[in-house]
């Protein structure tokens, strides 16, 4: 049969929008669910990943870079810009993998996915008395909330990341004495802008002199005595904003529950810092971005 009677007799199928084909083909890249919420909500098409393996999340990356869709990490704290554009929301609860890591020091290796509950029940005593349903992932991207130059309170080590580019890198501990280099060139050209941003301007306005004001710990790269310059702790309170944290290693550390004087309001300078923070680790917006400072 001629392909015009077949057409004629069958009817044309249905055109299928860039959203649609979005859907589907991460559907078959992926083993995790994928559940499409459709086009018609108020913030624009939207679908739910729940990665199975960390393959998914490079996939779905890969896809939303193309079809223009922002990768997000469900339940991150923001407050975030308003969706522009589609959305894929990635809910890592079943990379829920927590280990320790052989040696004297205690120290966990933990997939994005476990609660704090179950690093508490470890003996993570960090994350005692914080909410237990609470994931890894959403603990990094919500606001950090030690001193300038003291995050190495939080215990965190290091993080493997998933760049926006699909560049994975660890990060961790970063000086003369560290043995672990950069693997890749993304990150070997991202870090010396980022030493200096934290020794300008903007960034000593950013200390109020015990807060750091800025969303994304920049201080991380001004830390006090005796503790060293460490990567990782650029990703404390991100917000899901700069990266996809693949996973974390982890040392036992104290509750923090100091509070210190009244925190600053943050000027010009902090969010005119953060913004540079946040063009340099995702120039192209693929992934969600803080409410802009309204002036």
């Amino acid at each position: 049969m001629q392909p015009s009677r077949r057409a004629f007799l069958l009817g044309r199928r249905p055109v299928q929008t860039p959203w649609a084909a979005f859907v589907q083909r991460l559907a078959l890249v992926c083993q995790g669910e994928v559940r499409d919420l459709g086009e018609g909500g108020a913030g624009g098409a939207c679908a739910i990943l729940t990665p199975a393996r960390d393959a998914d999340v490079a996939q779905a990356r890969k896809l939303c870079a193309e079809y223009r869709v922002a990768l997000t990490l469900e339940g991150a704290d923001g407050p975030h810009a308003p969706a522009s554009g589609p959305q894929l929301r990635v809910d890592p609860v079943l990379l829920a993998g927590l280990a320790r890591l052989e040696g004297d020091a205690p120290r966990w290796r933990a997939e994005p996915g476990v609660t704090l509950a179950a690093l508490a029940r470890a003996g993570v005593r960090q994350f005692a008395g914080l909410p237990g349903d609470m994931t890894l992932a959403q603990w990094l991207a919500a606001p950090a909330p030690w001193p300038a130059g003291r995050c190495a309170a939080s215990g965190l080590l290091s993080v493997d990341v998933l760049l926006a580019d699909g560049v994975e890198e660890s990060l961790g501990p970063f000086g003369e004495s560290d043995v672990q280099p950069l693997r890749s060139a993304t990150v070997q050209r991202l870090v010396p802008s980022l030493f200096q941003l934290a020794s300008g301007g903007d960034a000593f306005a950013t200390n109020d002199g015990y807060h750091w004001l800025g969303r994304y710990r920049l201080d991380a790269l001004k830390p006090q005595a005796p503790a060293t310059v460490n990567l990782a702790h650029l990703m404390l309170g991100h917000g899901g904003t700069l990266a996809w944290v693949q996973g974390a290693v982890l040392t036992d550390a104290a509750a923090w529950t100091q509070t210190g004087p009244e925190l600053e309001t943050p000027g010009l300078a902090t969010f005119r810092l953060d913004g540079k923070v946040k063009a340099l680790f995702d120039p192209e917006g693929r992934f969600p971005a803080f409410k802009p400072h309204e002036s």
